[in-house]
């Protein structure tokens, strides 16, 4: 009997390239913020690798941001739909102050970005954003394009 193709399980190799294409999606959500941020005037750099808890150092005048960046290519398949952003890194925890001064989350197909201090997210797993509904409003909204907290501190 031949099992239905939805229950198998994916294949090593199916496994590889949805990892890759996970971390293709993220290097597109950085690219989009090296732009952005570049068009905006700051300075920015790249760390060397990617064993650091932060993507990007933006320099404001001098003072040096350490900035995480997620971003979220299509709608949550869970109910209530809207995008999901994790507010961790690989190791599961969230992100602490002292580690990024900036989360920053882009929504690729709306090109809308969310800019979040440290204590907007301290003790969360993930966020959940809605910047297409307006019935469904996410508590984060205020944050929405929140392009001054590069200039607080």
């Amino acid at each position: 009997m031949k099992t239905p193709q939805s229950s198998r399980r994916p294949s090593a190799s199916q496994e590889k390239t949805a990892r890759r294409t996970v971390k293709r999606r993220g290097e597109i959500g950085e690219a989009a913020f090296l732009h952005k941020v570049a068009t905006m005037g700051f300075g920015v750099a790249k760390p060397w690798g990617d064993s650091d808890r932060y993507d990007f150092i933006v320099d404001i005048a001098g003072r040096l941001l350490k900035v995480q960046v997620k971003s979220a290519h299509r709608v949550s398949a869970s109910p209530g739909g809207g995008y999901n952003i994790r507010a961790h890194g690989h190791v599961r925890r969230s992100y602490a102050a002292g580690e990024i001064d900036l989360l920053v989350a882009y929504i690729a197909p709306a090109d809308i970005w969310y800019v979040f201090p440290p204590a907007a997210f301290q003790t969360m797993k993930s966020l959940r954003l809605f910047p297409e509904r307006k019935q469904k409003v996410s508590k984060f909204e205020q944050y929405r394009e929140a392009w001054h907290w590069f200039y607080a501190g």
